[in-house]
């Protein structure tokens, strides 16, 4: 009776609570710091995530498993925000390299603080979303029988003594994935596996380390010393 309890325990689907709360999470910084101080991303960002967070949110309310091509859509919404963030990031540096100026003020260094953690934020919640959907066919796909292949090697993959029967990655590892590769550039505990989640890990650390190395340097150079 165990064994059947805990086939049934791991066929069930994963919440979609946590994704909710981190694009809510992302979403109301962008739209409650006044214009004046923001600088990127611009007001695309948050529509894009909020049309996102409405789909989410409709298949979160829809019982019984999601449709494919529900999944298709998510990941198109999600794949279009990752280049909308890394089209804010490139703004954001080329102002800064340019020594620009946004709705006529200078670009001083609680401006340029308050973007660069937006894109931050928004690039690490952008892209644990794109990894939590793509590894083994996304939260569906991991409870399928057979499951598709997996596009990470989680730690707890490697050592299955030490973690539950039927353990399987879920919204938070990937998160935690997302936002050690944007800190580190490069993976930590976790190895992709296939060619396209690599393209990702990728794009994500070309845009943390452009936007960290070259505001944060600005940053440096404004303040009194």
């Amino acid at each position: 009776m165990s064994g059947v309890g805990d086939r049934e325990h791991r066929a069930d689907p994963e919440s979609y609570t946590w994704p909710l709360v981190s694009v809510a999470l992302v979403i109301l910084p962008q739209l409650l710091i006044p214009a004046r101080d923001r600088i990127g991303p611009p007001l695309l960002v948050p529509a894009i995530e909020g049309f996102a967070f409405l789909v989410l949110l409709v298949i979160a309310a829809k019982p019984g498993p999601v449709p494919g091509g529900a999944r298709t859509v998510v990941l198109s919404l999600f794949g279009v925000l990752a280049v909308a963030n890394a089209i804010a990031a490139g703004r954001l540096v080329a102002l800064v390299l340019d020594n620009g100026k946004v709705a006529g003020a200078p670009l001083t260094a609680n401006r340029l603080l308050v973007a660069a953690a937006l894109v931050f934020l928004t690039n690490v919640v952008t892209f644990g979303l794109l990894y939590w959907q793509l590894d083994g066919g996304g939260p569906s796909g991991r409870v399928a029988q057979p499951a598709p292949l997996p596009d990470f090697l989680f730690p707890q993959m490697t050592a299955p003594r030490f973690v539950a029967p039927g353990w399987r990655p879920h919204f938070g590892d990937h998160l935690y994935l997302a936002f050690t590769n944007v800190v580190a550039f490069s993976p930590t505990d976790t190895m992709p596996l296939t060619l396209r989640v690599k393209g990702l890990m990728t794009l994500q650390s070309m845009i943390s380390l452009g936007v960290l190395v070259v505001v944060l340097a600005r940053v440096i150079n404004i303040l009194p010393t």
